[in-house]
């Protein structure tokens, strides 16, 4: 009893400390809790007007100029992207300083400016900034276009991002290294290619709102919170995220030689192991609880009436989340090659696995077909489809514990891959 009560208090130890240290570390915090809310509410807001239409409300239009001074091509796709987007009417200019004169004229609400060389300093990874000038008398509404803006630039920094990520991992792992340039810059242009269709198709191909027939010919539109749709998928996505944290912060460890310590210590393997996963299944549950009530407060999210049900899927999505990042800790050789992997894995697989509304109001998944089959080996899938059974009510308890079921499955088959590869020196 005491040896237990003795593991207990360490692993509760090894926990709070590892909480201490990833509270502290304010970028991933960012990329947890920060970014998923943002991309849920562009998203909805961006594709909001094409329900809005169908149920008869008036969309609200801002009118803004747009500059591109870039010759490159990420420059001509946000310029597009900003022009696509219903919310907005664009009127294009040559001239950042007319753009400037006629904003502060009060002609128009803002102007975008896309400046010189934006496209050479993404494909280099350099800071890229893109200039959004706002009318003094219309700030309110000026925030909106700058919301719009990070929204349409985006994909660029996501596939920069992405296309630096690939090259770095395939070099470091040695794949295709007998292989000509050429082929080694078409596989990874494929790579990253299919992550930026999916993503770019969620912009350009706005949800569709379902329209009813009652039986006297009459039509009825139900009102549809895009943020239902958009938020659980984006926070299960963002979670993921936290592997090539933990991943990297295993191999950052056993290099300073935290483990050896830790052994010389009265301490169990099994509370090394323990206390870490723990610290982050809590912060997976604390980002659901932020983003969940961020989502039901500001903007009439609907969460469901069992917020058991929620909190034992993403406790399970916590689990694989945990157990993923322990095993990408222990297949890589480097930290590095684990956040790349990491951020590989929480961006790919969402995609892979349908978790988006791509074309219409449901989940990809849930039209059936290859991808669907394919989701079903994606934990990803599991976590945005218990989400949705709770929150819409459709789920069971018994079909809410299928899914929180094939979540720790997922999670026990990473851990005992985990465990019989681990070294701690």
């Amino acid at each position: 009893m005491q040896s237990i009560g003795l593991m207990v208090r360490s692993t509760l130890a090894i926990t709070w400390k590892e909480l201490q240290v990833t509270v502290r570390d304010r970028g991933l915090l960012a990329v947890l809790f920060l970014l998923p809310l943002i991309f849920a509410s562009l998203f909805s807001l961006s594709q909001q007007e094409s329900v809005d239409e169908s149920t008869g409300a008036t969309p609200i239009t801002v009118e803004i100029y747009v500059v591109n001074e870039d010759e490159g091509r990420f420059g001509g796709q946000v310029a597009g992207t900003l022009q696509q987007m219903s919310m907005l009417d664009v009127e294009r200019l040559d001239s950042a300083e007319d753009a400037d004169r006629r904003v502060g004229e009060g002609e128009r609400t803002a102007a975008v400016v896309i400046p010189a060389g934006f496209s050479d300093s993404i494909d280099a990874y350099e800071q890229a900034d893109v200039q959004v000038i706002v009318d003094p008398v219309q700030q309110a509404i000026g925030g909106v276009v700058v919301g719009l803006t990070d929204f349409a630039v985006s994909p660029a920094a996501i596939e920069g991002e992405l296309a630096r990520g690939v090259s770095t991992f395939m070099a470091q792992a040695g794949v295709l290294d007998e292989a000509p340039a050429e082929l080694v810059r078409a596989n990874e242009a494929r790579v990253v290619g299919a992550i930026m269709t999916q993503l770019q198709a969620m912009q350009s191909d706005p949800a569709i709102a379902v329209v009813g027939e009652e039986l006297g010919g009459e039509t009825s539109q139900e009102p549809v919170n895009l943020f239902d749709l958009f938020m659980p998928a984006f926070a299960v996505m963002f979670a993921f995220f936290l592997t090539g944290h933990i991943g990297e912060t295993f191999h950052r460890e056993r290099e300073a030689g935290t483990f050896r310590r830790l052994l010389s210590a009265p301490l169990t393997r099994a509370a090394m192991v323990a206390g870490p996963m723990l610290a982050y299944v809590l912060i997976v549950v604390l980002q659901v609880v932020f983003l969940f009530g961020i989502g039901a407060a500001l903007f009439g999210m609907d969460i469901g009436d069992s917020l058991l049900g929620l909190l034992a899927v993403s406790v399970a999505l916590g689990f694989a989340v945990a157990t993923l990042g322990l095993l990408l800790g222990v297949l890589t050789r480097t930290g590095r090659q684990a956040d790349i992997l990491g951020m590989l894995v929480a961006f790919a697989l969402p995609f892979i696995g349908g978790i988006f509304p791509m074309t219409g109001l449901r989940p990809e998944y849930l039209a059936g077909g290859l991808q669907a089959t394919i989701g079903m080996f994606i934990p990803h899938m599991h976590a945005a489809e218990g989400y949705r059974l709770v929150m819409t009510g459709e789920g069971t308890i018994e079909t809410v514990l299928i899914q929180v079921g094939a979540l720790l499955l997922f999670a026990a088959i990473f851990f005992v891959i985990a465990l019989r590869r681990l070294r701690f020196d």
